[in-house]
């Protein structure tokens, strides 16, 4: 089954033919197809934490709704597991590699989780506590995972939701305004310099982690040190979520013109989608910037940037 990400931009375009609101072809068929491939199994589209906040801070309960309703359909309730989820998987995965120990068997779409609330990191199975566990095996046997994310979306507290977006693009615009303070301290440099402080931060902020799941394994960080360089390197380089977010981030501050909080959105979805995706569907800059990583080519992932391209890819019966 393939698994395809799109961008917060595709979802609306989807959704206005789920409203009525557009009956045009190509994406009217378009739609159709993909209604009917989902239904077949043979594609998924879930949604991440990226599309959850994005599609809660509309303001319009009408197109909210129908935005909600169309990810519902074509996710059927599933989503990318939170970054904390995946990381602790990754992390341990490269950690057996590098002592020669065999790493457990991951089931194919390991990073897909069912359930919207999965997507944010108290609620995710793989790290949550067994009561919260238990909680989203309770809620996932009584209302459908898809049901759920509607009715989240749809029946929010108005003034809670409104007052919880505020906050969140304080906290985003307060990461900008850091981003920029990075990229003025490395004005001129390269890529790949920015590429490689970008990592040594990435390994200062998860330090902790990397500690407590090699003492997990009966190791210390002074043994992992002791292999080289090259090891250590490893818990950023072949760690795909945080590979991901360090050739993606070095390229977005090495660009031209102001960083906008839209920018950090997309550097969020594809560290999350690219390593677990068939396809993606996004904007341009965010496409291009994968483009010049070779991201595509190393996870193996088809990037565009037009629902076109799905056009009879999962045709119809």
């Amino acid at each position: 089954m393939d698994i395809v990400y799109l961008d917060q931009n595709k979802w609306i375009e989807l959704a206005q033919v789920h409203a009525g609101r557009v009956n045009a072809e190509p994406i009217a068929t378009l739609y159709a197809q993909l209604l009917s491939a989902v239904e077949r199994g043979m594609v998924l589209f879930p949604l991440s934490v990226s599309h959850v906040l994005e599609t809660s801070k509309r303001n319009d309960p009408v197109s909210r709704g129908h935005v909600a309703e169309t990810q519902a359909k074509l996710s059927r309730g599933y989503v990318y597991r939170s970054r904390a989820g995946r990381l602790e998987v990754e992390i341990c995965t490269t950690l057996h590699r590098l002592f020669g120990i065999k790493a457990p068997d991951l089931p194919p779409n390991w990073a897909i989780a069912h359930g919207f609330l999965q997507a944010f990191e108290p609620m995710d199975a793989l790290i949550a506590s067994p009561i919260e566990v238990q909680r989203i095996a309770r809620i996932n046997a009584f209302i459908d995972p898809a049901d759920q994310y509607v009715d989240y979306i749809k029946n929010q507290d108005d003034a809670r939701r409104r007052k919880a977006h505020s906050k969140l693009a304080a906290s985003t615009m307060d990461l900008v305004s850091r981003i920029e303070a990075r990229r003025a301290r490395l004005t001129g440099e390269s890529v790949d310099l920015r590429r490689r402080a970008y990592s040594v931060q990435l390994f200062v902020d998860h330090q902790d982690s990397f500690i407590r799941i090699l003492n997990g394994l009966g190791y210390s960080l002074e043994e992992l040190r002791a292999k080289g360089d090259r090891a250590m390197r490893s818990l950023i380089e072949d760690v795909p979520t945080l590979n991901v977010e360090a050739e993606m981030a070095a390229r977005l501050e090495s660009k031209t013109g102001n960083i906008y909080p839209n920018d950090v959105f997309d550097m969020q979805s594809f560290y999350t989608a690219i390593p677990y995706s068939s396809r993606i569907i996004a904007e341009k800059g965010a496409i291009s910037r994968a483009r010049q990583a070779k991201l595509d080519v190393r996870y193996h992932v088809a990037l565009s940037q037009s629902l076109n391209d799905l056009l009879n890819v999962y045709p119809a019966r």
